[in-house]
Order: C-alpha cells, then sequence, then structure tokens
C-alpha cells in the first residue's frame, strides 16, 4: 500500500498524472471496478481500515460511459502469435500482466482528451514505468480500465518433447502445477497438431490429478498447440502451435583484435563534421558446430514454410500498392496515378519539390472537385532554370566548364506558367489546389497522399516512369502525414511567392 499519490505534470500544462496503489480484497475490487462509469464514481477505498487515506480515497473522479469486452462476467484470455507467424504488431495484446497466467476484462472509454499527455516523452514514460505498457502504442486503452485476473487454478504448465526409445516413438509431455491447496479435477487439455498447414488431431485429455499427462505421437514433425480449460473458470491457458527444436547450431570466430576507426565527412561540404565508426573486425578462423538429432522421417514443413512465405511477400506487396515502372513507361507511370487520384474521397497532397505546371494537367483534372481537397507541396527548385557555367582560360577565351557543374537561378517564365495552369485547372475542373511553396532545400522525397493513405514516388512526379521507378504505400501513413503538416506550416502560399519573386524581378531589372 502506497501513501501520497505520485504526480507528473505533463510539459508546462495544469494536465497532471497520479499513480497511487491501493489494496483491495477481490469482491471490493470487483465492486469498484463494475462501479466505475455510473457518474458517481471515486477513487478506490483500501479494504483494510488501517491503510485508509480520507485525503485520497473514495475522491470524487470523473469518467465517461464504458463500454465492456467482453461481455460480463466473461474474461478474455489474451492470445499470443506462433513462434514464426507473421508479425502482425499484436503480439502482446496486454503487455501489463505480465509473464503470470492471468485473464482479463476491459472497459473502454473515450480516448478525447490526451493528446498532450501523448505527445509528451516524459509523461508516457512515467506511466510505462508503472503501468507497464506504452499507451502511444495501446490507444486502445486511453480513457480505459482493465481487470487483470490471475489463473485461480494453475501456476506452471511445462510442455517439451521426448525423444523415440526402442519400444517407444516421440511422445509429448505436459506437466500441469496447481496453486497450494487447489485441485486439478475438472481441467481437460484440448491438443490440436498442425503439419504442412493441414489440421491433422483435434483431441481432448482429461488432465490427471497430479498434473502428469504423456501423449504418444510416433513422430512429432508438426506443430502443436493446446488450451486448458475449467469447467467453472473456462479458458485457463492457450498456446498456439509450435514446432519442437530438435537441432541447434552454433557458430564460433575468433575475432581479431583492434579493429580500424573510420573518421569520414558527413557529406561533400568542406565544412561538414566529421563522424567515426569502427570498422568490421576480422576472424581468423571459425568452426559450426550442430548440437541434437534430426526427425527419424523427412519432413516438407520447411519446403511449404518457404513456399507460404513467398506468397506473403506477393501479398504483402499487393497490400502496399508495391509498382515497378520499368524504364520508358512514363505513360503507364501517368495513367496509373491518374487511377489512383480519381479514386480520392476527401483530401489529396501531392508533395514533390520539382512539381511544375505540367503536372497539374497530366494529373489533376482527374480530380474530383465536389468532394475531394486537394493541397500541393512544392519547392523554389522547381521554378529553377540549370545553366552550364562558362569561365576563361588564361587567355581569355571562354570555356565550357564541366558539364556536371551548374548555377541556378529562377525563371519567370516556369513561375509564370505554374500560375497560369493553376487558373486554367480551377475554370476548366472546377480544382482549387491550394498551394505552398518550400523556400530551402528541407524536402527531398516524393509523396502522394490520398485520403489516408501515403505513396512514396521514386521520382518526382514529371520523370515517374522516364527511368525504372518504384512506388509503394506506407504502411504507417500517419506519421509521415505529421511530417508533412509540419513543412506546410513553413512554407509560404504560392501566391505570396510569385508576387515576392516578381518584385525581386522588378527591382533588380
Amino acid at each position: 500500500m502506497e501513501g501520497a499519490p505520485q504526480r507528473f505534470r505533463v510539459g508546462k500544462t495544469d494536465e497532471t498524472i497520479f499513480f497511487r496503489r491501493a489494496l483491495l480484497s477481490v469482491q471490493d475490487a470487483v465492486d469498484w471496478y463494475r462501479s466505475l462509469g455510473s457518474g458517481e464514481d471515486t477513487t478506490p477505498i483500501p479494504s483494510r481500515a488501517k491503510e485508509r487515506d480520507s485525503r485520497y480515497d473514495g475522491i470524487r473522479i470523473e469518467t465517461t460511459s464504458l463500454n465492456d469486452s467482453p461481455t460480463w462476467p466473461h474474461l478474455g484470455l489474451p492470445m499470443e502469435e506462433g513462434m514464426f507467424a507473421f508479425n502482425s504488431g499484436r503480439s502482446h495484446p496486454a503487455p501489463f500482466i505480465g509473464n503470470a497466467p492471468a485473464r482479463i476484462h476491459c472497459r473502454f472509454g473515450s480516448q478525447d482528451g490526451f493528446d498532450l499527455m501523448l505527445a509528451d516523452d516524459k509523461a508516457v514514460a512515467f506511466v510505462a514505468r508503472r503501468l507497464h505498457i506504452d499507451l502511444r502504442l495501446y490507444r486502445e486503452y486511453l480513457g480505459s480500465v482493465v481487470l487483470v485476473a490471475p489463473d485461480p487454478v494453475l501456476t506452471q504448465i511445462d510442455n517439451f518433447m521426448i525423444p523415440a526409445s526402442a519400444d517407444k516413438g516421440e511422445r509429448i509431455f505436459y506437466r500441469f502445477v496447481p496453486r497450494p491447496e487447489v485441485s486439478l479435477g475438472g481441467l481437460k487439455l484440448t491438443t490440436f497438431d498442425e503439419e504442412a498447414h493441414l489440421l491433422t488431431d483435434f483431441s481432448t485429455y482429461d488432465i490427471p490429478t497430479d498434473g502428469i499427462l504423456d501423449i504418444d505421437k510416433g513422430d512429432c514433425i508438426g506443430s502443436y498447440g493446446y488450451v486448458v480449460t475449467h469447467p467453472e473458470h473456462g479458458v485457463l491457458a492457450c498456446s498456439p502451435p509450435y514446432p519442437f527444436v530438435r537441432q541447434i547450431g552454433f557458430n564460433s570466430h575468433a575475432i581479431s583484435s583492434g579493429g580500424m576507426t573510420v573518421s569520414i565527412p558527413t557529406s561533400e561540404s568542406a565544412n561538414s563534421p566529421r563522424i567515426e565508426y569502427q570498422a568490421a573486425p576480422h576472424s581468423s578462423f571459425s568452426t559450426q558446430s550442430l548440437i541434437g538429432e534430426a526427425a527419424r522421417i523427412p519432413s516438407v514443413s520447411g519446403r511449404i514454410a518457404t513456399a507460404a512465405a513467398y506468397r506473403e511477400k506477393i501479398s504483402s506487396a499487393k497490400q502496399y500498392g508495391q509498382r515497378w515502372f520499368s524504364d520508358g513507361s512514363r505513360e503507364e507511370a501517368i495513367r496509373f496515378i491518374q487511377g489512383e487520384l480519381r479514386r480520392a474521397k476527401a483530401k489529396i497532397m501531392i508533395v514533390d519539390p520539382y512539381l511544375a505546371g505540367l503536372q497539374l494537367g497530366q494529373f489533376l483534372y482527374a480530380v474530383n472537385p465536389e468532394t475531394v481537397l486537394v493541397t500541393l507541396l512544392t519547392s523554389g527548385l522547381a521554378f529553377k532554370e540549370m545553366k552550364q557555367n562558362a569561365s576563361k582560360d588564361r587567355f581569355g577565351k571562354r570555356v565550357k566548364e564541366n558539364p556536371g557543374l551548374h548555377s541556378k537561378k529562377y525563371e519567370p517564365s516556369k513561375i509564370d506558367d505554374f500560375s497560369k495552369r493553376l487558373t486554367q485547372l480551377k475554370k476548366d475542373a472546377k480544382v482549387n489546389a491550394k498551394t505552398y511553396v518550400l523556400q530551402s532545400a528541407i524536402l527531398h522525397d516524393r509523396f502522394l497522399v490520398i485520403d489516408d493513405a501515403v505513396w512514396f514516388l521514386g521520382n518526382s512526379l514529371n520523370t515517374l516512369g522516364e527511368k525504372a521507378s518504384l512506388i509503394v504505400k506506407l504502411p504507417n501513413p500517419d506519421e509521415v502525414i505529421d511530417q508533412i503538416e509540419g513543412m506546410l506550416r513553413q512554407a509560404i502560399p504560392f501566391d505570396n511567392y510569385r508576387q515576392h519573386h516578381a518584385k525581386f524581378q522588378r527591382d533588380n531589372a
């Protein structure tokens, strides 16, 4: 039982996070949990009278309405993914329960009002150290409450394979360890075997009172999972199908000491700062060893897993819109982008430091002006011309320098052309594109935002497909959209940019 609550002030705001532990009996804890969301909510009151403090216990708190998941009084068992399964990002649906067997019940409330807390790294870390959860990653728990119920029967489950002997085949051994003075009576084990992505066995066994179960499988070349159930408490434990590890390989290397330190500038600039790093050490010799024995009969699981992984890559590429345009496929690239823009429902953002007037006509007439807001972010690079430098030799004769060296100056005709095409687009297609220009060279990559999706473009829209190019839909678009919106705040409206350079031209005429 703790004393005064721990506090953390969020940034320079008036928001404060409070944390305090209180010891409640099981019934008191459940009653308090179920009472939340009633409109008369208070902080919990410890069950022991000597641990109560009127300054902190029974204090009125404000909560939103709460929705049960699952339906009360059912409890849910957090399920992890298989050992070799594709990581979907939900491997630990309830990281706060730790390693102890437990089930949970959730009551989800409003997520509004947590923006300042989530933007403060120290505030997020304060919560994570105490609740063992990063609320930036697990935002579903914002404004919510969770009941964690430890396993009422089991403290441990051992599960391993016993090698074959002269008179027995390979066996799977289970040992169930109960809590002190708790009986294993009524517990059942349901096993499910998988081989070559096929369900090959589904069996249910009564768990003996001594907790030992030895199942003869003959040969364990597949993957094996199980579920443990209790007649009163329901599901107590679950394990996805895992294969048994039969062999472990070790590689030993003798590494030479005193690796070289490399010092290198961070860029081509003459005043560029330098960084240092250690070169990879060299191995003078290496050995390999293998511990364990292979299966008695060959398994095709590896072959099937390789083929499944290949299909998964193809599916993932399709999901994220990975698209390769070969050299000379400019028209194909243009028509593809036009098709994606035509599907937009709410917003389009084109972020390209070389976006110029011609691309407005190539792409934006495909946009539905009645429902879609169009934002363009380009840079001063789009309105500069490339001109070869010239110098004089020692005799005063003008000569061309390296054609790869260029000077850059603004070309008014490009700015005027862009302005005319924006006006024509608005007149002909009713598309009013809000356009901004970055004056500093802070943007290199190109992005196309369509509703909530972000495409990464290997080339600018003015050259996409002229040479071999790749585009791909990003798996985490929110981060990129946030960064783009930050750059928009640094940019200036195109009309202001055009007026500034028109004035500059007049003043220097």
